[in-house]
C-alpha cells in the first residue's frame, strides 16, 4: 500500500496567486462601487445608483471567496487533509447571490420606477468606460481560474459576468430612454440573463459535486487513466477513484504490479506517482493498494545497459531488464521496462538477481554472449527451469545453450 501526500512547491505558488486574484477583484469591485457613487451624486442618476450598491455588495462575495482560498490549504490535526471544500462552500454560496443578482437585473430591466439621467449619454459613455474594464478583468480572471482549476475564482468570474450585465442593462435602458425605442432594455437583458444563469449553473453544479465527493471525470481521469495503464509494470487497474476538494485532487486505486519482489514493486509504485505527479500538479494525495499480477507467465527477460539498447555483459549489474511476457490468457504479448532492483547493492546482486528472475517465473533470460556467470549460479537459474541465451551485441544472431555449458 503507497500512501503519498508530498508538498509541491508549484501548488504554493498558485494558491499564492489564486490569493492575490482574489484581492484583485475585492479591490477593482470597491473601486468600481465607488465610482458609480461618485457618478450617481453628480448626475442624478437613480438607476447608477443602484448598480453602484451592486458592486459594492460584490465585495462582500469576493472577500468570502478570498477567505476560503486563503484557508483552504491550512491543515491540523483535526483537518489533516486541509480545508479544500471551503472553496467549493464558497463557490455555491457565490453561484446562489448570482442567481439573486440576475433576479435583480430582470427586474430593474422591467422597473419603469426609476428616474432617467439627466446626461443619458455621458453616463452611457462613463458606464462603457467601466465597463470595458470589467470586461477585461472577468477574461483575465476567467483564463486564471480555468488554469488554476480554482472552483472559487471560476465563481468570482461568473460573478463578474453577472455586473457586466448589469452594466449592460444601465447603458441599453440610458440609451433606450433617450432614443425612445420600445423593449431594447428587456431584449438586451434576456440575452445576458441567459449566459449569466449558464455560468451560476455551471458553478453550482461543481460546488456541489465536489461536497457530495463525486467522481472527478472529464481531461483529468483520462491521464490518469492513460499513465496507468501504459506505465511500466503495471498489469491491471482497478477501483480508481479520482476526486476533487477545491482546487485539490485525490486519487486512490488498486494496481496489480508485474515485478513480484517488493522492492522492486515498491520502485514501480514510485516511479508512477512521480508521473502522476508530474501530469496532475494538483493531486494532494495518493493512495495506491499494489497487488502481484495475476495469470502472468513471464516469456523472457533481457539485460540490458543504461542505454536500453546494448545487452549486458555483467549479469548482476545489468541496468535495465526487458519483460516480454505473455498473459496465460491468451491476451497480446506486452513489453515492460524494469529497472535492476539490486543494481545499487552492496553485495550479492548477481544471486539477488537471480532469486528475482526465479520468483517472477521466467522462462528465459537473455544477456550478452561475453558475460562471465558463476557456475553456481548457473545451475541455480537451470534447476528453476530458466533457458540462458547468449546474443551477440554486434549482430542479431543469437545462440541458445544448456545452462551447464556456460
Amino acid at each position: 500500500m503507497s500512501n503519498a501526500s508530498t508538498a509541491n512547491p508549484d501548488i504554493d505558488l498558485e494558491e499564492r496567486e489564486k490569493r492575490r486574484w482574489m484581492l484583485a477583484s475585492t479591490g477593482f469591485n470597491s473601486a468600481l462601487g465607488l465610482a458609480k457613487f461618485a457618478w450617481a451624486w453628480w448626475s442624478g442618476s437613480l438607476i447608477v445608483m443602484a448598480d453602484a450598491v451592486h458592486s459594492l455588495s460584490d465585495v462582500i462575495g469576493a472577500l468570502l471567496v478570498y477567505a476560503a482560498v486563503r484557508f483552504s490549504t491550512h491543515r491540523s490535526a483535526r483537518f489533516p487533509l486541509g480545508l479544500h471544500k471551503l472553496e467549493d462552500m464558497a463557490a455555491v454560496l457565490s453561484g446562489l447571490a448570482v442567481l439573486a443578482a440576475a433576479y435583480e437585473i430582470l427586474r430593474s430591466a422591467f422597473d419603469t420606477g426609476h428616474a432617467p439621467a439627466t446626461m443619458p449619454f455621458l453616463t452611457s459613455g462613463f458606464i462603457a468606460v467601466l465597463l470595458l474594464l470589467q470586461i477585461a478583468f472577468y477574461l483575465a480572471e476567467k483564463k486564471a481560474a480555468d488554469r488554476l482549476g480554482s472552483p472559487g475564482l471560476r465563481s468570482d468570474a461568473v460573478n463578474w459576468l453577472g455586473d457586466i450585465g448589469a452594466g449592460v442593462v444601465v447603458i441599453v435602458g440610458v440609451i433606450a430612454h433617450g432614443l425612445g425605442i420600445p423593449y431594447a432594455q428587456q431584449i438586451a437583458v434576456g440575452i445576458i440573463v441567459l449566459l449569466i444563469l449558464h455560468g451560476a449553473w455551471e458553478v453550482l453544479r461543481d460546488g456541489l459535486l465536489s461536497l457530495l465527493d463525486a467522481a472527478a471525470l472529464g481531461e483529468e481521469r483520462e491521464q490518469v487513466m492513460q499513465l496507468f495503464e501504459h506505465h511500466p509494470g503495471i498489469q491491471t487497474v482497478r477501483n480508481v477513484i479520482l476526486r476533487r476538494a477545491g482546487s485539490a485532487l485525490f486519487l486512490a486505486a488498486t494496481v496489480e504490479v508485474l515485478p513480484t519482489g517488493l522492492k522492486a514493486a515498491h520502485e514501480v509504485i514510485d516511479q508512477l506517482e512521480t508521473a502522476l505527479r508530474a501530469k496532475l500538479p494538483r493531486l494532494e494525495t495518493i493512495a495506491i493498494h499494489f497487488e502481484p499480477a495475476t495469470q502472468v507467465r513471464c516469456c523472457s527477460v533481457s539485460l540490458y545497459e543504461e542505454n536500453k539498447q546494448t545487452l549486458t555483459r555483467r549479469f548482476g549489474h545489468a541496468a535495465w531488464l526487458l519483460l516480454e511476457e505473455n498473459a496465460t490468457d491468451g491476451s497480446t504479448p506486452q513489453q515492460v521496462w524494469i529497472a535492476n532492483p539490486y543494481r545499487d547493492a552492496a553485495r550479492g546482486k548477481g544471486i539477488k538477481l537471480a532469486a528475482w528472475l526465479i520468483r517472477l517465473n521466467a522462462e528465459r533470460v537473455r544477456f550478452a554472449s561475453d558475460t562471465p556467470l558463476d557456475p553456481a549460479l548457473a545451475e541455480l537459474l537451470e534447476s528453476a527451469g530458466i533457458t540462458l541465451e547468449i546474443e551477440m551485441n554486434s549482430t542479431d544472431r543469437k545462440t541458445e545453450l544448456p545452462v551447464r555449458q556456460l
